[in-house]
């Protein structure tokens, strides 16, 4: 199936549910790949609409403490681009059809070759990748032969990103409008940030239907998730499913993933809304 059309479809699925689309992140090689793979399969199993593979970097600059950490343990054991590919590649093999989507720097994804590395990651069967250091329009050849491959991309829009970046992060964006609702780096907190739900829903109007909106940086209970449910198309929790497979195992993942998932219905107004296709 085509990358952008599977990530819309999991969106559409959870809103006619009348919940928003839940999004874990889970990072490959970490602890090792076999527990990358366990965590993942975890969070399926748990109800995850779609699964954002987090590639190790030695340079983090938009991560944590929780992922910065966890990445360098996934590092030092031969984890990075290849790992996450073979990660994607397994899962596709076990019958896996969610969304599954690569998150990575730039310089891994160039590292290895642009063109080779992009068609690598579709043929493995890759829906789409988010890129957290490439605005959307600083590289329109890459953007292209994204486009002719199937993958989708998701662009970042922040609190200090203006209208006219916005406007570009939700044209290019050919999965899902990635929000990140406060300054700083990655990880769990124990508030909402302040404006978080005004940005979400600042974005989600001016998409008005053009693209999902997604939004994370520090969710960790279902209270917070139930928060923000209403005003975002979906979700997106990383750094507490890291620490939980870093303190339990795999297994905790999926265990936290359905208490987050008590969180994620919506109001039936609100649960009607549609993504253009």
């Amino acid at each position: 199936m085509n990358g952008p059309r599977r990530i819309r479809d999991a969106f559409t699925g959870a809103h006619a549910e009348g919940r928003t689309a839940l999004v874990a992140y889970i990072l490959s090689g970490f602890p090792t790949d076999a527990d990358a793979l366990a965590a993942a399969e975890a969070a399926l199993d748990a109800g995850a609409d779609l699964l954002e593979i987090g590639v190790p970097f030695s340079d983090p600059l938009a991560d944590g403490p929780t992922i910065a950490d966890a990445g360098r343990v996934a590092l030092a054991g031969g984890g990075g681009l290849p790992s996450a590919t073979r990660l994607v590649a397994t899962l596709r093999e076990r019958g896996r059809t969610q969304p599954l989507m690569v998150m990575t720097y730039l310089n891994p994804l160039l590292a290895a070759g642009e063109h080779e590395t992009l068609t690598g990651l579709r043929e493995a069967g890759a829906d789409g990748l988010i890129v957290p250091d490439l605005p959307a329009g600083a590289s329109p050849r890459f953007e292209r032969r994204a486009a002719g491959l199937g993958l989708g991309l998701s662009f970042l829009v922040a609190p200090n990103t203006g209208p006219s970046r916005i406007e570009a992060a939700i044209a290019a964006s050919t999965g899902f409008v990635y929000v990140v609702p406060l300054f700083g780096v990655t990880g769990a907190r124990d508030t909402v940030a302040a404006g978080a739900g005004e940005l979400i829903a600042l974005v989600r109007s001016r998409a008005a239907g053009r693209a999902p909106v997604a939004a994370g940086f520090g969710l960790s209970t279902a209270a917070q998730v139930a928060g923000l449910a209403s005003v975002a198309d979906g979700l997106i929790i990383g750094s507490a499913l890291v620490a939980a497979v870093r303190d339990e195992g795999p297994a905790a993942m999926g265990r936290l993933l359905r208490t987050l998932a008590t969180g994620t219905s919506v109001r039936p107004s609100a649960s009607a809304r549609s993504v253009r296709s």
